[in-house]
Parts: C-alpha cells; sequence; structure tokens
C-alpha cells in the first residue's frame, strides 16, 4: 500500500492507494483518513479523474471525521477516570519509591512513581507507564483473540503486536504480522473481538472485497452492527 495526495477543491489530500483484481475504483473514509482501492491496471490519471469527481463527498467525510472529539486530556491526579473495556479504572497515585510501576486492584490503577518526580519529567514517566500497562494487557487480551480467529480460518499468524498508533486500529501486514491499537483496551470487548476478527480475515483476503467481508462474517456473523458502533462511538472509549 502506497501513499499519494490529490489536489481536491484547493485542498491538498493525502491518501493511500491499494491495487488489487477488482474492477472498479473504489473510496473509503475512515479515522485513518482516505483510502483508496483500484484495479491493476488503473493508471494514475484514471484515479485522480476519479478522485476529483468524488471530491465533494470525500471532503465531507473527511471533514466529517476531523469534527470528532479528540482523544481526552490525561489528568495525572489520584481520582481522574480512565477508559477500560467500555468502563472505567480509577487512577491512584502514590509517591511511593524511586521506581515507577502500574498495577491493577478491581477497578483502580494504582501508579506508583518518584515523589521527586515534576514538571514535565513528571507527566512523560507517568504517561509511558500507563502506556506500557495498556500494552502490556493489550497483549494478554488481544493476541489469543488474533490467534483464535485465524485458527477458525487455518492459517498462521506470525506475530501479535500491540503498539501506539495515532489512527489505525489494527492492519494486518503481508508477512501474517498483526498490530492492533493500545487503545483499544479502552473499547467494550465486544468491539475489541470485532477489530479481532477484522484483522485475522486480512489473512485470507488482504482487501476490503466482497470476498473478504464474507471471511469476517464466517468469524462474526453479527459483524454490521460492531462495525457501526465502532464509527458511531469509538471516540468514547480513546484513551489519551
Amino acid at each position: 500500500m502506497s501513499a499519494y495526495s490529490v489536489d481536491l477543491d484547493g485542498r491538498e489530500i493525502e491518501f493511500t492507494l491499494k491495487r488489487s483484481r477488482r474492477r472498479t475504483i473504489g473510496f473509503t473514509i475512515s479515522r485513518d483518513g482516505l483510502a483508496v482501492a483500484a484495479p491493476m491496471r488503473a493508471s494514475d490519471r484514471e484515479i485522480r479523474r476519479a478522485l476529483v469527481t468524488k471530491s465533494g463527498w470525500i471532503l465531507s467525510k473527511l471533514d466529517a471525521w476531523a469534527a470528532r472529539p479528540a482523544a481526552p486530556d490525561l489528568v495525572l491526579e489520584s481520582g481522574a477516570s480512565l477508559p477500560w473495556l467500555g468502563g472505567e479504572l480509577t487512577l491512584d497515585l502514590r509517591g511511593e519509591g524511586v521506581r515507577t510501576t502500574v498495577r491493577r486492584e478491581g477497578d483502580l490503577l494504582i501508579l506508583k512513581h518518584d515523589p521527586d518526580l515534576a514538571g514535565e519529567l513528571r507527566t512523560r514517566t507517568l504517561t509511558k507507564a500507563l502506556q506500557r500497562f495498556y500494552k502490556r494487557e493489550g497483549e494478554v487480551l488481544m493476541a489469543p483473540k488474533v490467534e483464535a480467529y485465524a485458527s477458525q480460518l487455518g492459517r498462521p499468524v506470525r506475530k501479535v503486536i500491540v503498539r501506539d498508533q495515532k489512527r489505525r486500529w489494527g492492519s494486518c501486514a503481508s508477512d501474517a504480522t498483526i498490530r492492533l491499537n493500545w487503545r483499544l483496551m479502552g473499547f467494550p470487548e465486544e468491539l475489541v473481538d470485532y477489530v479481532c476478527a477484522h484483522e485475522a480475515a486480512h489473512l485470507v483476503e488482504p482487501n476490503h472485497s466482497p470476498a473478504y467481508w464474507r471471511v469476517v462474517e464466517s468469524l462474526m456473523p453479527d459483524w454490521k452492527p460492531r462495525r457501526q458502533r465502532m464509527r458511531d462511538e469509538a471516540d468514547r472509549w480513546v484513551v489519551f
């Protein structure tokens, strides 16, 4: 998949382009921005002409996504709430010792830190500690889910990586490595399941063709309402 840009009504719009054996040029607008799927034989000129033809629709959809609320600011104070699997964890900061550690006790997230930390160093240290916690717990929860879906499809997974991704919820590389956004740990588990199934299905079909969605449906018959909920409500559970 390659990255390009095009001028639409005086605005420089970036997009990704993926070619396949499909017959028509298609567009997808999401949190990830504009994605173009095109036939192998489609010329760059044909693709750009199609983009210009659909410029009104494309720009309105991109603007709608841009208007969605950003991730909430992280409040590094005891009593602050953090999204967790559709619910919340309450942050409990404790200035104890010199090591920064995070552990969960029920609905409480206990973060111990050096009491002498201050200013930007404190913010950076505590934020990174929380991200490590979400990533670690994300690997524990999501890797087995992906592997189970892949097993249903009879396809191997090379590796499941949970990492920081600003725009994508997940991706599946050609080498069968699946990457997932640690922020998914703020989402209800049924939506986490959807993303895991969505990426596992790409082990069979690398694009979003009708054949791909049939694979998704074989894993998750009710994928459509889950996808719609992701589109409509995802920002409610985004973690800083």
